[in-house]
């Protein structure tokens, strides 16, 4: 993840907006960084490439509810779900909502992730009577959704992520403990359905590892999963496709949560040592004896978010004491531009306390 094995980092700028929550950081370019928080805005910033962080463009009620997701577009444009039940692609140039993609039923939208190879945003809704649904909309003809796949849930769908270099591949997890691998390209969705995973909790975050699927509840137990067809039971029994099961890593990996995972690392946050780490993974090896902590983290507050910029050797973190933090790598001199990766934690939002808490069920 960064060039020295275990690097010390050190706090530089923080800006709050204490009492909102952080909810999600991600990256436009090289110096802007697009975060969501509880107060229902949008809020840009220029980062440059040091330890400074200024903001720069603000959209207040972007929502009329609650923002539950945000995955960006481009340089220039991002898309977000609401629990108002609308998903809304904004254009930082023009400094406004450019789409509101609608739904059959207006149900809150829990979920959001965008696909550059099928320009395709993907989201997940909240169960509402015996439906939870995943919508897709084309954004090329987006005033209605291309797809609604309604019966591989019952209850609300928390993530939703694409594959990263093959198109129509989707996976969706919902607090049924399900993940579901679509071929979104498919209408039919009992043809759409690709192969079934049963986690055994409440799902948190999804995503692809390679080919292979990975899955972190909100009970924090994280697997890795094959690709298997479903339809052959003969293949999921094979030696070579049983899943790498972790189980509950609080223990193992030294946290108290997980922020998320993220590309190459796991976030992990602890309240009582008041503490956020990152620990490197390669393929389904964890290097505990690489993790790099940043000390004093967000107090005794919950970490919601971590956006990694590898060239410039920086950490971004937001949470809800409702300061976002940048973090230097110390003895680093920063460059114009960089890697960046992003992890965020989606759990259930709209609740505004401060309970302690490692979970959010």
């Amino acid at each position: 993840m960064f060039s020295n094995k275990s690097p010390k980092f050190s706090r530089g700028k923080t800006v709050g907006h204490s009492p909102e929550y952080v909810y999600t950081l991600h990256s436009l370019t090289p110096s802007r960084v697009l975060s969501s928080l509880s107060d229902r805005s949008l809020r840009v910033f220029d980062t440059g490439s040091g330890t400074n962080i200024a903001e720069i463009l603000s959209f207040a009620n972007a929502h009329k509810s609650n923002i539950s997701g945000v995955s960006v577009i481009d340089s220039s444009t991002a898309v977000t779900a609401g629990e108002d039940g609308l998903a809304k692609v904004w254009d930082f140039r023009t400094n406004k909502a450019t789409s509101d993609l609608n739904q059959s039923t207006g149900a809150p939208l829990l979920s959001i992730a965008y696909s550059k190879l099928t320009n395709t945003v993907a989201s997940g809704t909240e169960l509402v009577g015996q439906d939870a649904r995943v919508v897709l909309w084309d954004l090329r003809h987006a005033r209605k959704p291309v797809r609604e796949y309604i019966d591989s849930h019952n209850d609300d769908v928390t993530c939703v992520a694409f594959h990263p270099t093959t198109p129509h591949a989707l996976l969706s997890g919902a607090t049924d403990g399900l993940v579901i691998r679509y071929d979104s390209a498919i209408s039919d969705e009992d043809d759409a359905v690709m192969q079934v995973v049963n986690h055994g909790a409440s799902i948190h975050c999804t995503g692809f590892f390679g080919n292979d699927i990975y899955a972190l509840s909100h009970m924090e137990t994280f697997s890795i999963y094959r690709p298997t067809d479903k339809d052959d039971e003969a293949e999921e029994d094979k030696p070579e496709n049983q899943p790498t099961v972790f189980g509950d890593v609080r223990e193992p990996w030294g946290c108290e949560y997980v922020v998320d995972i993220g590309k190459g690392y796991a976030a992990v946050g602890s309240n009582s040592e008041q503490t956020l780490s990152l620990i490197p993974m390669k393929g389904e090896k964890v290097l505990l004896e690489n993790r790099i902590d940043l000390p004093g983290a967000h107090g005794e507050e919950v970490v919601r978010c971590v956006l990694v910029d590898e060239r410039n050797s920086r950490v971004f973190t937001g949470g809800e004491d409702g300061n976002i933090s940048v973090w230097q790598m110390e003895g680093h001199r920063s460059e114009d531009d960089g890697e960046w990766a992003e992890v965020s934690n989606d759990r259930k939002k709209h609740k505004k306390h401060k309970e302690r808490r490692f979970r959010p069920y």
